[in-house]
């Protein structure tokens, strides 16, 4: 059994940096991670919807997952996305990224045209078969279009000795939250997301962190800080001032592309690149970015 680290706090969910021909640039993925940990996240996340795992060839995962764990270090935890649409591919991923040094493995559902709760827990099982590490539930039904219900989760917490972890991205989150711990007897660790549009409300429903891509990840380590040690008004005041730009990173469709803009304009990767099909954003998008960025104070030196 691997070593297990702490896994409660903010972390940085990382896009997939493509160079101007649309290839994988490895090399952005240590100014990445340097930003991760000047940010004081605790980890990152790789290969997941928001670095286009479903647009990358399997020969292009390996060499992503060397990197983002060799550039990680000791300091900070590696979680890398897993998902499948079938268990052997599920188990030959879940392996291949415990081998590589992962962490934690982060799973959604297989997609399903129809709910099938037996084939789904029969899925999770397969990767409990093959893992020594720590799962992730992914819970993402906008995307596989699979809704777990609360008791279904606390059954693959209950059952399954890795499953200790929910990201939850199913809207209402606060309320969903509330049900899983119920579900669980509060013994699941759970995580928001959709780019910390809720992490205020989560946090203070039981949530012990987020795993985004909010392209201010200081901002969001600042949040948990203040939420533990009980200073909840100046969380409030933080969440409410930076979420203007939460907001329109949220921009469905094309989030992605605004938060790889804004991620470029920082200097973490060289090119807002995102691959197709998935939409770039335009210059009238641009334009209104420029707009908000320059109405807002995103000074994150004093948090």
């Amino acid at each position: 059994m691997a070593d297990e680290r702490k896994l409660d706090g903010i972390h940085f969910m990382l896009p997939t940096p493509f160079d101007a021909n649309g290839d994988v640039d490895i090399d952005s993925f240590k100014r990445l991670l340097g930003a991760a940990r000047s940010a004081n996240c605790t980890g990152v996340v790789t290969l997941g919807v928001m670095g286009e795992a479903h647009r990358l060839t399997d020969a292009e995962r390996a060499p992503i997952i060397d990197a983002v764990v060799a550039a990680a270090g000791d300091d900070l935890t590696v979680t890398v996305g897993a998902s499948a649409e079938s268990g052997r591919a599920l188990e030959s991923r879940v392996r291949d990224a415990q081998s590589a040094g992962a962490t934690a493995v982060m799973i959604a559902p297989a997609k399903m045209a129809k709910p099938n709760p037996p084939a789904t827990y029969a899925y999770y099982a397969a990767a409990q078969e093959a893992t020594e590490i720590p799962i992730v539930v992914q819970d993402l039904p906008e995307q596989t279009g699979v809704h777990l219900d609360p008791a279904f989760i606390g059954k693959l917490h209950a059952e399954l000795p890795d499953a200790k972890y929910l990201k939850l991205e199913d809207p209402p989150t606060p309320q969903k939250i509330t049900r899983v711990l119920e579900a669980t007897g509060g013994s699941m660790g759970i995580f928001g997301g959709l780019g910390g549009a809720f992490l205020f409300e989560e946090l203070q429903r039981g949530a012990i962190g987020t795993m985004t891509g909010f392209a201010y990840p200081e901002v969001l380590v600042a949040m948990h800080r203040y939420i533990s040690n009980g200073e909840v008004e100046r969380a409030r005041a933080l969440f409410y001032k930076w979420m203007p730009i939460i907001r329109y990173e949220n921009s469905a469709g094309i989030s992605l592309a605004i938060r790889k803009e804004i991620m470029k304009r920082r200097g973490f990767i060289t090119t807002a690149n995102v691959r197709p099909p998935s939409p770039p954003i335009g210059d009238d998008t641009r334009a209104e970015l420029d707009d908000l960025m320059h109405a807002l104070d995103l000074d994150v030196s004093n948090l």
